[in-house]
């Protein structure tokens, strides 16, 4: 890795991750595929009972409006871990849990490149965060 990673917080874990993957589970339950919570805690965050779909699930408190604000999805470099296998997918979710942004990762994995890497100051790390820029046309943007 060549940034800073953002430290570990429990209390941010804690208010935003129970919600997020019962989101992920129920939009995807709605679409016939059943999603569980990953047994392994430092693995990817959700699985189908075969292993077959991964999902690494971001809820994004910047994201308040209806569309996605930015032209690009920062995808964090301590996150590149997760898709060196090209079905998981990353899952972004807006602020009020109402939209959500999708991509495979076949999709994504052209664009986890040290080329692509960009540091991007945060309210969690203000210096050395390392971020995968993605073009946000590149997502597929639905309610849920």
């Amino acid at each position: 890795m060549i940034g800073v990673a953002k430290k570990f917080s429990p209390s941010l874990l804690r208010s935003n991750d129970p919600q997020s993957r019962k989101v992920v589970k129920e939009f995807f339950a709605k679409q016939k595929i059943p999603l569980n919570d990953n047994p392994n805690k430092y693995g990817v965050d959700l699985i189908s009972e075969d292993g077959s779909i991964q999902i690494e699930v971001e809820h994004r408190l910047v994201w308040d409006s209806n569309e996605f604000p930015f032209s690009e999805v920062n995808v964090p470099e301590r996150k590149a871990k997760f898709f060196v296998e090209n079905h998981i997918c990353y899952v972004i979710l807006s602020k009020d849990y109402s939209r959500i942004g999708m991509i495979k990762g076949d999709d994504l994995m052209q664009y986890l490149t040290t080329e692509n890497l960009k540091e991007s100051s945060n309210k969690y790390v203000r210096n050395g965060e390392m971020f995968f820029k993605v073009p946000k046309e590149k997502f597929t943007w639905l309610k849920v």
